[in-house]
């Protein structure tokens, strides 16, 4: 069984464990895969698994946590502008095993239309957006989703700036 060795402070699903400021450089984990997962030993460069989801609907869509998660999501909108939705956030922390306040992960939205039609990306339950939540034809936008409270589910969703292709 390959092992990964990895240094620093470790997020489990129960918040940051084994960790000790005054004795950083000396936290370890090793990770070994079980039944379907993988760890891949990548020494200094990040690789990682994934699966663009690709959205094709003739009008507005709410996204899904799964959707989000894959970390990459490919929109047409397929003739027309369009407002999508980010998931409300209590979807996003019933998907989300573990959240802390302070889980952050990052999603990438390309729009993949074949005529000036923008996406706006809107709110949702429990949600604070910040920043310009819109993504221009031949553009996509990174965006990061933190959860700020855990116990009333909220997230905000910071924008972070688009790339055109």
């Amino acid at each position: 069984m390959a092992k990964s060795s990895f240094s620093g402070p470790v997020r489990s699903q129960n918040g940051f464990q084994g960790y000790n400021p005054d004795e950083a450089a000396n936290a370890s984990l090793v990770l070994s895969a079980q039944g379907t997962g993988v760890v891949i030993n990548t020494t200094s460069v990040t690789f990682f698994e994934m699966n663009p989801e690709t959205v094709t609907t003739a009008g507005a869509v709410t996204y899904t946590p799964a959707q989000l998660k894959t970390g990459f999501i490919l929109r047409d909108p397929n003739g027309a502008g369009r407002s999508d939705l980010f998931p409300t956030a209590a979807d996003l922390l019933a998907a989300v095993p573990g959240a802390v306040v302070g889980t952050t992960f990052r999603v990438t939205i390309r729009n993949t239309a074949d005529a000036a039609e923008t996406i706006t990306m809107t709110t949702n339950t429990g949600l604070t957006l910040s920043g310009t939540m819109t993504i221009a034809q031949n553009a996509q936008k990174d965006f990061l989703l933190t959860f700020t409270n855990v116990g009333t589910a909220a997230v905000t969703v910071y924008s972070m700036g688009s790339v055109t292709f």
